[in-house]
């Protein structure tokens, strides 16, 4: 499994050598977290130089994401916001990273193993996105709040397992707990928020399992995530509440209760929270 990692920001991560198989070129890679168990990882890519792979299968569900600069899919060339989603075991076409590119990409369920082929790919299996032609839509809120607003991504109709990007305009507020039946995993791609783990702004990561209570949220700008979850994101609230301790289960049975994991890999910058010294 995965540690539980919150709020670190990239910056506060190495550099590694970029681990894609039968690529060419100049890809560095910050491992922002790992399964050290099956090879599932996430990974911010930074191309120091033009960096492309053929076409091939790979080990893992696999997806890119453009933060900053473009990559090429199979011709299609993908500013920031271009999505790519592989199923495991399905062939990808050609890919080119263009150098000064920041890339999110993530394999899960598998390593970084992979396949070469002489082919393309299925393009009825491969999705790809540029979520700058999709409208914002407002998602659904449970209790008196104003809405967040998604961008779905990529949903797997078996498991439920998503990607999407989420908005909360500036001045968003949610002061109850909450926690969720799978894990929860964002980047932040910009703005600023505080709440109980610290404050969140561009570049700041988090990889949070099931169960981990968390809130009180507060917006200081308009923010935007990218935001993965390997199930439906159901939010389980408590009310007043300690951190740790208890509260009251407002839409949850109390045999669900969560799973308060070890003291979490942050960064220290990110400033004090209610964990400290207990």
């Amino acid at each position: 499994m995965r540690a539980h990692v919150e709020l670190i920001h990239e910056d506060d991560y190495i550099f590694h050598a970029g681990e894609l198989p039968f690529g060419e070129g100049k890809i560095l890679e910050r491992r922002l977290s790992t399964d050290e168990e099956d090879g599932s990882s996430s990974l911010s890519l930074h191309a120091t130089g033009d960096w492309g792979r053929g076409p091939g299968v790979p080990h893992a569900d696999t997806e890119f994401y453009v933060v900053e600069g473009s990559m090429i899919y199979g011709g299609q060339e993908l500013g920031p916001g271009g999505f790519i989603q592989v199923p495991r075991g399905e062939a990808m076409d050609w890919i080119k990273i263009r150098e000064g590119a920041r890339v999110l990409h993530w394999r899960e369920y598998g390593d970084a193993g992979f396949d070469p082929l002489d082919g393309g790919a299925d393009k009825n299996a491969v999705t790809v996105v540029d979520a700058n032609a999709m409208e914002w839509t407002e998602a659904t809120s449970v209790g008196p709040l104003t809405p967040l607003y998604i961008k779905l991504l990529h949903r797997d109709p078996k498991t439920g397992f998503y990607t999407r990007l989420i908005r909360a305009k500036k001045g968003w507020t949610d002061h109850r707990l909450a926690h969720h039946p799978c894990y929860e995993e964002f980047y932040t791609l910009g703005g600023k928020m505080a709440y109980n783990f610290g404050d969140i702004d561009e570049g700041t990561y988090c990889f949070r399992p099931a169960g981990v209570k968390h809130g009180h949220f507060v917006a200081e700008t308009d923010i935007d995530w990218i935001i993965r979850s390997d199930g439906e994101l159901i939010n389980w609230y408590t009310t007043e509440e300690w951190v740790k301790w208890g509260g009251h289960a407002e839409n949850y049975p109390h045999e669900h209760a969560p799973v308060i994991s070890t003291m979490p890999v942050r960064s220290r910058s990110h400033g004090e929270w209610s964990g400290d010294g207990m």
